[in-house]
């Protein structure tokens, strides 16, 4: 299989699926035209904070729309998005100091100043709020003139990378997991965008939050953990409506127990993670393997 840049698969969408909405952030809905544009934006806002092509741009965000933005602008800008989860652990700070820069989200505005302070890498701020004077805002580094807009790759045919079992074209997807880890990058976001689904985020998760969100925005597919499927079977009690979830994908496998009775209730059938290699540049991909009662 061909490698090719994570950047070509929004690229791709973005002309193959421009009015379809890509992330749903509580109020925000971004379409994937509106999403690429932001993103080769923003990639100009890292160029004009020094990136350069082949540089590693460090990503501090939880699960809003701003982290597949600033992601993607990174690739767009050429460079490597290196999300980090955890600024406190001493790997993640070693980590960082192999990056140019490190954008962080400013609900993550202390952890993130502790970590750019100790790597001893310069801090960019993105989100609705301002941080500290001094600190540059990556909104104000962006221009979107024409001529300064991150380059649009080249885009041959349909994107390439895709599995087998990705949501399809219409699908909306309700993503749990950190978008830092490789499961988000590789499934959430890369999964997802290839598939010209619509991506809907939740900040903080409970059960009855997140079956609220899957009715109001009928969700088809759920990624989470065993303790998140635990949580919505609990939520699940006397409920009058459930989702229609037509599949769903867990980091591990569940116990046998959860994944009968989960099953069962909502309709569906759970899938769990598998690790494949991928030809060409090495990068890891995710395939499938159903979970067997």
């Amino acid at each position: 299989m061909t490698t090719i840049s994570p950047a070509t698969v929004l690229a791709g969408s973005a002309r193959r699926h421009a009015d379809t909405v890509a992330v749903v952030d509580g109020r925000v809905r971004v379409t994937y035209a509106e999403l690429w544009w932001e993103a080769r934006c923003y990639g100009a806002g890292l160029r004009a904070a020094g990136v350069r092509a082949g540089d590693a741009v460090a990503l501090l965000a939880p699960n809003v729309v701003d982290f597949p933005r600033v992601y993607y602008a990174a690739l767009a800008a050429g460079a490597h998005a290196v999300p980090i989860g955890a600024p406190s652990s001493p790997q993640m700070v070693h980590l960082l100091r192999g990056a140019r820069l490190l954008v962080c989200h400013t609900s993550q505005l202390a952890a993130g100043q502790w970590a750019s302070a100790r790597a001893g890498v310069p801090l960019v701020t993105v989100g609705p709020t301002r941080g500290p004077s001094g600190v540059p805002r990556l909104e104000d580094l962006s221009d979107p003139a024409p001529g300064c807009v991150a380059t649009d790759p080249d885009i041959d045919g349909e994107s390439a990378g895709r599995a087998a079992t990705d949501p399809d074209d219409g699908e909306v997807v309700l993503s749990c997991l950190p978008l830092g880890g490789r499961f988000g990058q590789d499934v959430a976001l890369t999964g997802t965008f290839a598939a010209g689904a619509t991506l809907v985020l939740l900040g903080r998760f409970t059960g009855p939050a997140a079956l609220d969100l899957m009715l109001r925005e009928e969700v088809t597919v759920f990624h989470g953990t065993s303790a998140m499927y635990a949580a919505l079977l609990d939520a699940a009690r006397d409920r009058p409506a459930l989702p229609r979830l037509r599949s769903c994908v867990s980091r591990t496998p569940l116990p046998p127990s959860l994944g009968e009775r989960f099953t069962t209730l909502f309709a569906t059938q759970v899938e769990v993670a598998e690790e494949k290699s991928r030809g060409g540049g090495g990068r890891r991909r995710h395939g499938w393997c159903r979970h067997r009662r």
